[in-house]
């Protein structure tokens, strides 16, 4: 069946549902279809006579100008159609969203002929939810975004809210425009985390989650990034989520991870995190082949110190051999409080030797140290410590405190003050 062109073209028309109109910008004579007119509510009865100033006195005021501006940079080539979005008044007063689009025909034999001929689509709903994204956008306590990466691993932001400067401290056009400007403002510890994840987020299309650290002159601040990847015909993917600030949540996690493996009086790790880290050097040594060493130590006689000046005084000299031990022991080592008056130091890749040299240097420089009173006696203290270290003979870590202990309780029968070693 033939049809022809002007069928066809009423047929689509009817099908997008458009209104057509046509101005002539030499004669400002205007010709609209019936649709153009019902789109507002009107017939083209109603609106009669048809002339330039009926699209005029149903155009908002303050759209009229923009119009204007439109048309002029399409007529000096500045754009490649004319297109604007306008507000016009429906017949039951309401103010609708024209998608307006033209293009001009000039007739080939008479150049004083120009027409400017287009389309004219209702598109107030797709405002009004563009609105409400927007006003959702600014109302949630985060930075809404839709982040894009192509097959060759080139990525951008299609979408930013408003919210990204108060976030980052970055204007969310320049953001979209580059976005290396947000991502370097990421902490290089946590950059390779992230990235990383991004990628299997993308390989698995499972959901991205992931707290990171900003970094500005302000400060330093946690935000947790969550959004749902969407796999595309072409390979790309989308993301779409919010970033929040959770930086009074993870100080408060952080607070409460080191207190859990902490010692409240001393702030030296507590036997729970040194039983951890007990596991992992005796795991690196089964591996690798590398020994390590642990001292137990406990002062000498300190009940006495509690019985004679009080528990405040005694509180003192805890706090005063915690800060020792963290001035006299190597970064790799960790210093536990294990009970009262007890601590254990573990020293990863040392030997038996070099561990109770290590331990003589801080119980000689501990019987040089004066300690203070509530009513101003001055006293000293000492302490006793064991040495053992991991042989392949050990088998376990309890079994290596174990030894450690035996150690420590010869030394203390030796007369106290003095540092022995595993015999083993």
């Amino acid at each position: 069946m033939y049809l022809s062109a002007e069928t066809r073209l009423k047929a689509i028309l009817e099908g997008t549902g458009a209104g057509t109109w046509e101005f002539n910008l030499d004669t400002e004579e205007v010709i609209f279809n019936d649709r153009w007119a019902s789109m507002l509510g009107y017939t083209l009865e109603e609106l009669a006579p048809i002339s330039f100033q009926t699209w005029s006195r149903l155009c908002h005021p303050d759209d009229v100008e923009a119009a204007h501006r439109a048309l002029d940079a399409y007529l000096r080539g500045d754009s490649p159609q004319y297109e604007c979005v306008l507000r016009m008044l429906h017949k039951n007063g309401s103010w609708r969203y024209i998608h307006t689009r033209g293009t001009l025909f000039a007739n080939r034999h008479d150049s004083h002929v120009r027409w400017l001929m287009g389309t004219h689509l209702d598109v107030t709903e797709e405002k009004r939810s563009q609105h409400q994204l927007r006003q959702l956008a600014e109302s949630l306590p985060g930075v809404i975004y839709t982040f894009v990466m192509e097959p060759d691993g080139q990525y951008r932001f299609s979408f930013l809210s408003r919210k990204t400067e108060e976030f980052y401290g970055v204007a969310t056009e320049a953001a979209m425009a580059d976005p290396e400007l947000l991502f370097n403002l990421i902490h290089p510890d946590d950059l390779p985390r992230l990235r990383e994840s991004i990628v299997t987020s993308a390989t698995t299309l499972q959901q991205w989650v992931c707290d990171y650290r900003i970094v500005q002159n302000s400060g330093t601040q946690w935000v947790r990034g969550i959004s749902q990847p969407e796999r595309h015909p072409d390979g790309s993917t989308t993301w779409h989520g919010i970033t929040t600030n959770i930086d009074d949540q993870k100080r408060l996690e952080l607070k409460l991870e080191r207190l859990s493996i902490t010692d409240e009086l001393t702030g030296l790790y507590n036997l729970r995190y040194l039983l951890m880290k007990l596991d992992e050097c005796a795991a690196e040594t089964e591996r690798y082949g590398a020994t390590f060493s642990v001292a137990s130590l406990d002062i000498d006689f300190f009940k006495s110190v509690n019985d004679r000046w009080g528990h405040p005084t005694g509180d003192r000299v805890l706090k005063g051999i915690a800060e020792l031990l963290q001035q006299r022991t190597r970064r790799a080592d960790i210093v536990a409080r294990t009970g009262g008056e007890e601590f254990i130091v573990l020293m990863p890749r040392t030997g038996r030797d070099e561990a109770r040299h290590l331990m003589e240097t801080l119980r000689n420089e501990l019987t040089q140290k004066v300690f203070t009173s509530d009513n101003g006696d001055s006293f000293g203290v000492t302490l006793s410590a064991g040495v053992a270290s991991w042989t392949e003979h050990t088998g376990s870590v309890s079994h290596l405190l174990s030894a450690c202990d035996r150690s420590l309780y010869a030394a203390k029968h030796a007369g106290r003050n003095r540092v022995l070693i595993d015999s083993r």
